[in-house]
């Protein structure tokens, strides 16, 4: 079972590369196991493209400090905003963090994207969420304070959200599964880009509330029609999406 942890962790990073998302040795992605105990990341350093089972490190959750790895192999260095994510966002069982194109423009620019048409809407209520400003870096606790100023922001709304804009760096997604978390990311990505040219071409879009309020609820209110609900075709296009 625990093997099986390991060749998923290192095939969704893989993905994070292939679907364009991140270059060189940028981003991670990390996945839970059954009980929560563990988490399964990339090591530091290695290029996602290529990503094996042995590039994949399990983690203890409990007492996790980087500090401990100084003299052994190396997780990535976001392994803490990784597990203090699992620890206060419900339901999620894969993270991953990249540092997409348009994304990562719009976090620079310390931009909050607003709703300006329905695909946006389809995965966000309102603008996609930027993680909270960090004062004053503390260089013992650095990723812990990335970790804070996300579920800052988190807790500040009642919607749920698919994922955040983490400022000043790029943006991280996160699902019950490996392919919802990654089709999440792939969704941030795009919705900036197309938020980042249509401000190109017109200074103030706009979409009706109502109409943004219903393709947000169709999708994902307690009456959404959207998408299949039998068991056999979300195992089929699970096993279409190991096998692409």
């Amino acid at each position: 079972m625990s093997n099986n942890f390991f060749q998923k962790c290192s095939f969704i990073n893989r993905k994070i590369f292939k679907n364009n998302l991140s270059i060189l040795n940028f981003g991670n992605a990390s996945i839970i196991d059954n009980l929560r105990n563990n988490i399964y990341i990339k090591l530091s350093g290695i290029s996602g493209i290529s990503c094996k089972k042995k590039d994949i490190a399990k983690i203890p959750i409990k007492n996790f400090s980087l500090k401990k790895y100084k003299n052994t192999f190396r997780p990535s260095v976001d392994t803490d905003i990784h597990i203090k994510l699992y620890k206060n966002i419900s339901n999620i069982n894969c993270i991953i963090h990249a540092h997409s194109e348009y994304a990562t423009i719009i976090a620079q620019s310390h931009i909050q994207p607003e709703c300006y048409g329905t695909t946006h809407a389809d995965y966000f209520y309102d603008k996609i969420p930027l993680s909270e400003k960090i004062y004053k870096i503390d260089k013992n606790e650095y990723e812990s304070q990335i970790a804070k100023s996300i579920i800052k922001k988190i807790k500040k709304s009642k919607n749920k959200y698919p994922g955040i804009l983490i400022r000043d760096h790029g943006v991280i997604a996160w699902g019950k599964t490996e392919k919802e978390a990654l089709n999440n990311l792939i969704a941030i990505e795009f919705i900036c880009k197309l938020y980042f040219k249509t401000r190109m071409l017109i200074k103030k879009p706009k979409i009706t509330k109502s109409m943004q309020k219903f393709h947000y609820e169709r999708k994902h209110g307690k009456n959404k029609y959207y998408g299949q609900v039998k068991k056999w075709l979300n195992e089929k296009t699970n096993f279409l999406f190991w096998y692409w």
